[in-house]
């Protein structure tokens, strides 16, 4: 083998006997074997007595292992090492071997490939270990024994959320913690549930939880009851899209209320039905953002966006009331300040009240229930407002775990996993650990073989 060869398979910091050693490809099964054979050592000593060059060599064994190099996943070593036996004790013993840990048959390179593989969002076990040539239980094995990641120190504005885990722990949900400006997975616990989660806060040191400036979450009471046990000097902060998500849906429960009044003219083709059934999402979006593009309704009427919802408020004075409250909380929602948020809610609180419709008393009810939080949730931490948006972001990409699991019931495993994908500097251990996450079940009784 030449130098450059060497070098393209990432072997040029072992010593290769290049005279000796050659490379084999087959083009009709993209078999790639490397034959090598290694450059005898100045000084070899004795594993069992320590004495240095006092030996005689008695062969060579060959064994065929696995390699990964940079551009290629796959490729086979049959590596020739040497055997000797050692004059002062009598100890037979072989040349190291630099590829691999002892007693294993795939080299240290390849199982760098396959955890850095590990780390792509949308690859599960099965496909790495189908790409690597590998069974799927050498991959999870090998990942639980290099990946035991601990949950990271609790950041100054900590978000909170769940995401939906029915078969993977005892629980339905698992409890995600999130640092929104560091982007990092902080833990995953596998219950939301309040005594639970208690539990969990409770093993934490009081310092640690202290240090938590703003507490953003979701509508959902058990965490703000949460936050007021666990962290006392912690804001909390409720997340603005699910506010505007709940008054949205208030308001379309109203739009659903009108458009069935007209039902019956659906089949006519009629404006008064057919707008609020292909058009509502205008009636949501921001008015500035509307469209002057001309289009042909089911009546052949060609309208601009603009003229689709001044048609529809037209038709009933409530819906027209319940967009105006609806876009005045949106605009708050934007331009409020930590300064007049406080007096600006409570004016938009009051307009709810005497709106005087029916869908919209569960939102004047939850905006003052929530006002404390909505009010805090304008304070500003280096400049960008506390949300949950980045925490909503990263749920996304746990889903996307979740679902390429095919069902997975490991939670350790899986923990580790999420942490392992969604934290870039995240660590892997120098060492093996002993045991893997692997369930183990009650061992197996006695039984009697049937013949």
């Amino acid at each position: 083998m030449d130098f450059e060869s060497i070098k393209r398979l990432g072997l040029d910091h072992i010593g290769i006997d290049a005279t000796t050693s050659f490379e084999s490809f087959d083009p009709s099964t993209t078999n790639h074997t490397i034959f090598i054979h290694l450059l005898k050592l100045d000084e070899i000593s004795c594993p069992l007595c320590g004495v240095v060059n006092d030996y005689v060599c008695t062969g060579s064994r060959s064994q065929i292992l696995k390699y990964s190099s940079a551009v290629e996943d796959n490729i086979s070593i049959k590596l020739y090492r040497r055997t000797f036996k050692c004059k002062s004790c009598g100890h037979n013993f072989k040349e190291s071997n630099p590829f691999t840990e002892a007693k294993r048959s795939t080299s240290l390179h390849k199982d760098m490939k396959i955890l850095e593989a590990l780390k792509g969002l949308n690859l599960n076990y099965t496909s790495i270990a189908k790409r690597f040539n590998v069974s799927v239980t050498y991959v999870t094995n090998l990942f639980d024994k290099k990946v035991d990641l601990n949950r990271l120190p609790l950041p100054e504005v900590m978000c909170v959320d769940e995401v939906y885990s029915k078969r993977l722990s005892h629980h339905k949900y698992c409890f995600i913690i999130y640092s929104p400006y560091d982007r990092k997975i902080i833990d995953v616990v596998d219950s939301r549930r309040m005594n639970n989660l208690i539990d969990y806060f409770s093993r934490i040191p009081l310092a640690e939880k202290n240090n938590v400036k703003y507490f953003s979450m979701d509508l959902y009471d058990n965490y703000r009851d949460l936050a007021k046990k666990c962290f006392p000097k912690a804001i909390i902060c409720a997340d603005s899209f699910h506010v505007i998500k709940n008054l949205s849906q208030c308001f379309h429960r109203i739009r659903i209320h009108i458009m069935k009044k007209y039902g019956h003219l659906k089949d006519n083709n009629d404006n008064y039905y057919w707008l609020f059934k292909k058009y509502w999402k205008l009636l949501t979006k921001d008015s500035s953002k509307l469209s002057y593009k001309h289009f042909e309704t089911r009546s052949n009427q060609w309208m601009t966006c603009r003229e689709v919802i001044d048609y529809m408020l037209s038709i009933d004075s409530d819906l027209k009331l319940a967009y105006e409250l609806l876009h005045e909380y949106r605009n708050f929602n934007e331009k409020a300040t930590i300064d007049n948020a406080s007096e600006w809610l409570d004016e938009i609180i009051l307009k709810f009240q005497s709106s005087h419709i029916p869908e919209y008393i569960p939102a004047w009810k939850l905006l003052l229930n929530w006002r404390n939080e909505i009010i805090n949730s304008f304070n500003r931490h280096n400049g960008y407002r506390i949300s949950n948006g980045p925490m909503e972001r990263a749920n996304l990409d746990i889903k996307t775990i979740f679902r390429l699991s095919f069902g997975s019931r490991n939670f350790p495993r899986m923990r580790n996993r999420i942490m392992y994908v969604m934290n870039s500097d995240s660590p892997i251990l120098y060492h093996r650990k002993e045991t893997t996450n692997k369930y183990r079940g009650k061992p197996r009784g006695k039984y009697k073989k049937h013949i």
